[in-house]
């Protein structure tokens, strides 16, 4: 009887000693990086990520967890850069394309849906209609972002002049001012933003879209040993989110709640189409 008491003691203590190794082993932070880009995601003076409705999101997925999040900001392509040499663990919200899936790992639940609008002045006339009359224009778009292949080839043969801005802010001064002819956005983050600087009758809005609607998602560096670790937990508590409706929950309370965009600005009072490519 002794020796059976021994024994179960044994197990006991070895399974205590793997479950601290487990606890003692997992991150307890993880460090993220975006873009200051509203209303998806809002950074501080710090340059700290405290609101906006993706952060909401991971945040929710983190605290699941029992994860300290920390979202750094910065210009787009340095985040990028961050993430893909392994210095920070993930960054978002991010566009599939095949360059960036040899450095990073992506979670499939998508965080949010965006297409590209072009903005111009209010006057601007006539409608475009496809991508070739846009050919000698002065485009803007926020640097480092991606449209898609047709419109990089395009601005390589210099169909076109790009400038880009690292904000959306600067992007739609310089279109006030005439520096660009037409500036491609989001358009969520463009009614938003626009709303803000008390713009948004001062512009036109494209009735063709620019893109259809596209996931954006959580992309995590396959360089960091932390963010390998958690990816699958992080996987399934975001995923756990979207079929309970949490995820939803979020997004309609941010968006729809909170915010005040014309709702000339919704994606819905644009054309389900997109210009010619």
């Amino acid at each position: 009887m002794k020796s059976v008491s021994v024994l179960c003691l044994f197990f006991i203590w070895a399974y205590s000693s793997c479950s601290f190794a487990h606890a003692k082993d997992q991150p307890s932070t993880l460090r993220f990086s975006s873009v200051h880009y509203p209303p998806f995601v809002v950074c501080n003076k710090d340059n700290i990520a405290v609101d906006g409705l993706d952060v909401r999101i991971l945040s929710a997925v983190t605290k699941k967890l029992n994860i300290k999040l920390i979202i750094h900001c910065t210009p787009w392509r340095r985040s990028l850069h961050e993430v893909a040499i392994g210095n920070l663990d993930g960054v978002f919200p991010l566009y599939i394309t095949d360059e960036r899936k040899s450095w990073a790992n992506f979670i499939m639940t998508p965080l949010h849906y965006e297409s590209y609008v072009l903005a111009s002045h209010a006057n601007q006339q006539p409608d475009i209609n496809s991508i070739g009359d846009l050919f000698n224009k002065r485009l803007g778009l926020h640097a480092g972002f991606y449209v898609n292949d047709k419109f990089e080839k395009a601005e390589k043969e210099k169909r076109f002049s790009l400038k880009e801005f690292n904000s959306l802010e600067l992007g739609l001064k310089a279109l006030q001012r005439d520096r660009i002819d037409y500036y491609i956005s989001n358009i969520t983050t463009l009614g938003h933003v626009a709303t803000q600087m008390g713009i948004e009758k001062d512009l036109k809005i494209e009735p063709k879209r620019f893109t259809m609607p596209k996931p954006t998602y959580l992309a995590l560096s396959q360089k960091s040993a932390n963010a390998m670790l958690l990816a699958p937990q992080l996987a399934e508590a975001l995923e756990e989110l979207r079929v309970s409706g949490e995820l939803l929950r979020i997004n309609d309370q941010y968006l729809d709640e909170e915010l005040n965009i014309s709702d000339r600005y919704c994606p819905q009072h644009v054309e389900a189409v997109t210009i010619d490519w």
